[in-house]
């Protein structure tokens, strides 16, 4: 068992490597032009399934770059960040980091945040179902004690902060997007809310005072403590309003009890 360990090491190295040696090539049975053949076989195919599964994870980028570029792309993130677990879904997660530092995309600077956006998005397809909410259990509550709740996210829910207009950005590159395609770039900083309110994931842009609430909300904090969060932003906030509309949406699946 070891040595089949041993040789399995030496194969995932050498489809891997820039250019196999003779070393990698005396591992399989045949002449070194044959087994060359066999290894390039076995590199096209690794780096076809590799580059599939960074556009199943990064669809918005390919639509931004094109085939060619994103086709370059991906294979260039497969040679540096070989896929370590067995299942491609867990695949791309370096891949806003790679951008970032991938000098060909440099005159795309929101690429990478888009790219950090689209990876919540793809993990929030996988995230689990939290258990159903009982809001007849909260009835009884005074309303001191309703401040007291702590407020649960949906495993789903992210929000990310980015210079640039995210949400819009991903919204217009969706396949069913419609009206005008415009994104105002001069907009300035933005966050970008990931949900899953049933089946599909959706990304809505946040206000200020919407992602200090999530955040206090992510950190554990109380109804109390969130809502003061969001009214440092905004003092108008509505409390009622957003818990409405997050309840509906599944941003928000639960609250506890203070301790419970």
């Amino acid at each position: 068992m070891r040595e089949l360990e041993t040789l399995q090491a030496r194969f995932g190295v050498a489809l891997d490597a820039n250019d196999a040696g003779s070393e990698a090539l005396g591992m399989f049975v045949g002449g070194s032009q044959q087994a060359g053949r066999r290894l390039r076989i076995y590199r096209g195919n690794t780096l076809a399934n590799a580059a599939r599964a960074i556009e199943a994870a990064y669809p918005v980028i390919a639509k931004i770059v094109g085939v060619e570029f994103f086709s370059g792309l991906a294979r260039q993130y497969r040679l540096r960040f070989p896929s370590q677990d067995g299942d491609l879904n867990e695949y791309g997660e370096s891949f806003a980091a790679f951008i970032a530092d991938f000098q060909p995309a440099a005159q795309l600077p929101y690429l990478a945040d888009i790219a950090r956006l689209e990876w919540q998005v793809h993990r929030a397809h996988y995230a689990a179902d939290p258990a159903s909410f009982d809001a007849a259990s909260l009835a009884g509550l005074t309303p001191e004690a309703q401040l007291q709740l702590r407020p649960q996210l949906h495993p789903a829910c992210r929000i990310l902060h980015s210079e640039y207009p995210l949400a819009r950005i991903w919204q217009v590159h969706q396949d069913a997007a419609e009206g005008e395609f415009d994104v105002d770039f001069s907009a300035g900083a933005s966050h970008a809310l990931v949900y899953r309110p049933h089946f599909r994931v959706e990304v809505a842009q946040a206000s200020d005072a919407d992602a200090a609430f999530l955040a206090a909300v992510r950190e554990g904090r109380t109804l109390e403590a969130a809502l003061v969060a969001a009214q440092a932003c905004d003092a108008s906030f509505d409390l009622g309003r957003a818990l409405n509309e997050w309840v509906a949406s599944s941003v928000i699946v639960n609250f506890k009890l203070n301790g419970g």
